[in-house]
């Protein structure tokens, strides 16, 4: 037999339900980037979790009411009581998430030299292994790199939509050509490549070799898909290359006339052949290892991935710091870290408002690309993600790289803050407007090798020091100079998820 709970025993149960569940707010940060956005960071992975109150809360709402109406003796203090706890905890969270962080001006608690022992990373090898090709290319640049493989992954992926393997015969295989034009589609669009991970360095007796994993989002006839493809590209060990200027082009690998100028792979121009990595980086392997249907997931609740992995690090990255430090000696690494949370004070702004001008003078042309791929799927969307009272907490440097045309630092970030996604009606599509969700990144910022001088901490032209005024091109209005390559100062050109960034 059941029996029936008096109303006192009702509330006290009912009380201590209400109070653990003000109690409850699940961490989250970011959405998974195989079907959606990391707030404040497009293309990248990790996920955010922090749902609407449940089913379980409104339940326990009604017996509060009902209390109220048919025992309002118990249930008017009872209300009174479950308020006052939830306004206390409400203020009390605010007050201890602000003394366990600090402001994105206050950066002086943040010690390079303090980080934790390194930690292997889960997959891939550190993209530092690609350092080993400057035994025969002193020029070699893994930003630069980097930046190539980008543009001609993406062609890759257009090529299959227009019938175009052949036209890229400079940096395709004859058997790369063959697997392009097996999987053509009638189109392929809205390419964002979410991360490259080396897979392998080989040198051999004539060529280097690399193994590579591309992790994108494309649109195949209007279908939205989810991908994984291996590329093996090659390159001789007598090739050189390219510069800054050229590192974005697809040209003639010899003589840098234009592709319709090349005739499979011989050049019409300079008349050599150019195919198979002889003056260039070639694909000689592409293999799709993942493939799955998966639209853009913008207003769904995911759980947080990798936040709380230990921090990949690199033995080396304090003293490679102060090898930037004395080539530089005007380097401050609170003024680095000030400008961390310039670019991360603007990315929210204009992730928040899907308008990203604000946050264009700080992001490389890549990550820009990606991160108004995002905005526009929501504007599509007739939707808003609001990253609200959004604030570093800590800092941690991962790695420093060095090469003859960049200075790369890799931190660690992390940060808190609302995070909810609404109609532009208004109306609460995903998150919470009062639960705060923690998250953590890797963001690697890139500045000229050639560069010196102090930090720009303030939203000033670093050329011209006018008020920024900055086109999608990335090209200052008042003196016309493109900023976003890290010529003049230090802007943001990957962010990683904890879960997927390998060094």
């Amino acid at each position: 037999m059941i029996r029936r709970l008096k109303p006192a025993a009702i509330g006290l149960g009912l009380a201590a339900l209400l109070i653990a569940t003000a109690a409850l707010a699940r961490p989250g940060g970011g959405h998974s980037y195989s079907g959606s956005h990391s707030s404040g960071g497009g293309g990248s992975y990790g996920g955010g979790g922090g749902s609407s109150s449940g089913d379980g809360g409104g339940f326990l709402f009604y017996l509060l009411f009902d209390l109220c109406i048919n025992h309002p003796a118990i249930g008017v203090p009872l209300l009174i009581i479950v308020l006052i706890v939830f306004v206390m905890r409400t203020r009390g969270g605010d007050n201890r998430a602000q003394s366990r962080g600090w402001a994105t001006s206050d950066y002086s608690s943040i010690a390079y030299s303090a980080a934790p022992a390194p930690v292997a990373a889960t997959q891939g090898i550190p993209r530092s292994a690609l350092d080993r090709i400057r035994q025969t290319d002193p020029d070699f640049s893994i930003v630069l790199f980097e930046d190539f493989l980008y543009v001609l992954y993406a062609e890759m992926q257009r090529a299959r939509g227009q019938q175009g393997a052949m036209a890229l015969g400079a940096y395709l295989s004859p058997a790369v050509q063959q697997a392009v034009a097996q999987r053509s589609v009638r189109a392929v669009t809205g390419i964002v490549i979410g991360a490259m991970r080396v897979h392998s360095v080989d040198r051999t007796d004539q060529t280097w070799r690399v193994s590579l994993d591309f992790e994108a989002n494309l649109t195949e006839e209007a279908q939205r898909r989810y991908v994984v493809d291996r590329l093996v590209v090659q390159r001789a060990l007598g090739a050189k290359s390219r510069p800054p200027a050229r590192s974005r082009t697809l040209d003639c690998p010899n003589c840098g006339a234009p592709l319709h100028d090349l005739r499979g792979d011989v050049c019409s121009y300079c008349k050599q052949q150019v195919g198979m990595g002889r003056f260039d980086w070639a694909v000689v392997h592409f293999e799709r290892l993942t493939e799955e249907a998966r639209p853009p997931l913008l207003t769904s609740d995911v759980e947080e991935q990798g936040t709380d992995l230990p921090t990949v690090r690199s033995p080396q990255a304090p003293a490679l710091l102060e090898q930037l430090r004395a080539r530089d000696p005007s380097f401050d690494w609170n003024a680095f870290l000030q400008r961390v949370g310039l670019i991360f004070q603007e990315l929210q702004v204009g992730w928040s408002n899907r308008d990203l001008s604000r946050a264009r003078p700080f992001v490389s042309d890549n990550l820009f690309q990606s991160q108004a791929y995002w905005i526009d799927l929501y504007v599509q969307a007739r939707a808003r993600n609001v990253t609200e009272r959004a604030r570093i907490t800590n800092l941690e440097l991962a790695n420093v790289l060095s090469d003859k045309y960049f200075d790369a630092i890799t931190v660690r970030l992390y940060a808190t803050g609302l995070d909810y996604t609404l109609s532009d009606d208004g109306k609460l599509l995903s998150g919470s407007r009062n639960r705060e969700r923690t998250y953590s990144e890797y963001w690697t910022l890139i500045r000229s090798a050639g560069r010196t001088g102090p930090t720009r901490t303030t939203p000033n032209c670093p050329s011209c020091g006018a008020p920024l005024k900055i086109n999608q091109a990335g090209q200052c209005g008042y003196c016309n100079v493109k900023v976003t390559t890290g010529e003049f100062d230090w802007v943001l050109s990957r962010i990683e998820q904890d879960d997927s960034y390998t060094g």
